[in-house]
């Protein structure tokens, strides 16, 4: 058992791990970017612990979090919680020893991005209401608030025309993940697929989620035409392009906070630099006039 005073105090407080001596519990630490994760296993009890990383706290509701991710769990996409602390973020849910989490290069693979597919599809056309909203200019800007640099600055002032051509085409809002990376999908040994880490779920535009998965996977057109099909009706080219310019701004001021903030998870510089780099070059490509007069004409 370690001696980490954070999860020494967990370990005496969670009511499914105070049942049990400190030293009954074998400790392995799970790569995480924000939070703090860690298995525990004692006997036939096997555990995921998660204790929030203090920058996430700053602009997360882990009520609505929490809301949200037991909805998903009732629809059969994501594991159950079986403890959650509103005040503090920290959860317990089951390990799942079958499972392995996706990797871009999984993406890439049509009978994956098709499962991909089928379960955003089964969250966004579920009718279920999630708590909170989500847009992308809005959070960019809150974390902007948190930390901005000149670059930031310009590339913030850049995509004004990004904002204005979504924004004025509102779409209905749709119970959504928000961050549909890799590594948040669970594939079970029987094929099943879990989505994890509902922390950023909200309403929002459909082509959040859409736009995110072919922002973080290798798909190329097989895989592309395997997620569509996956998914079924998805929403036109352009609005997807504009969205995923969007992201990377969301991404890049996220990351800029993050940093600021405090977090040292390794990886974090060279994520701002590919977000805010794959912005440049979006924004200086001819693709990006012309799907802002798509939208504008649709």
């Amino acid at each position: 058992m370690t001696a980490d005073p954070t999860l020494q105090t967990l370990l005496g407080s969670v009511p499914l791990l105070a049942a049990r001596p400190p030293a009954a519990w074998q400790v392995r630490p799970l790569v995480s970017m924000t939070n703090r994760n860690w298995r525990l296993t004692a006997g036939d009890a096997d555990f995921v612990l998660r204790a929030p990383g203090a920058s996430s706290q700053r602009y997360l509701s882990r009520s609505q979090e929490f809301h949200n991710a037991a909805l998903a769990a009732d629809l059969g996409i994501a594991p159950a919680l079986l403890y959650a602390d509103a005040a503090t973020g920290v959860t317990l849910q089951p390990f799942l020893a079958d499972a392995r989490a996706l990797t871009p290069e999984d993406f890439a693979r049509p009978e994956l991005a098709r499962k991909v597919g089928a379960l955003l599809a089964r969250l966004h056309r579920s009718g279920r209401h999630f708590q909170g909203v989500m847009h992308a200019f809005p959070i960019i800007d809150t974390y902007m608030q948190l930390a901005a640099d000149n670059r930031l600055n310009r590339l913030r002032v850049r995509t004004e025309s990004i904002r204005a051509a979504l924004e004025a085409h509102p779409v209905a809002l749709v119970p959504s993940h928000i961050d549909p990376n890799p590594a948040n999908f669970l594939l079970r040994a029987d094929g099943g697929l879990l989505l994890i880490d509902w922390e950023y779920s909200a309403m929002c535009d459909p082509a959040w989620d859409l736009a995110a998965v072919s922002m973080e996977g290798h798909l190329d057109a097989t895989a592309r035409a395997a997620f569509a099909e996956g998914y079924g009706a998805m929403p036109g080219e352009s609005r997807l392009w504009l969205m995923r310019a969007a992201l990377h701004l969301v991404a890049g001021s996220w990351t800029t906070a993050e940093i600021a903030g405090g977090n040292a998870a390794p990886g974090l510089d060279e994520l701002l630099e590919r977000f805010l780099g794959g912005l440049e070059r979006m924004l200086d490509d001819p693709l990006l006039a012309r799907h802002i007069a798509a939208l504008e004409s649709a």
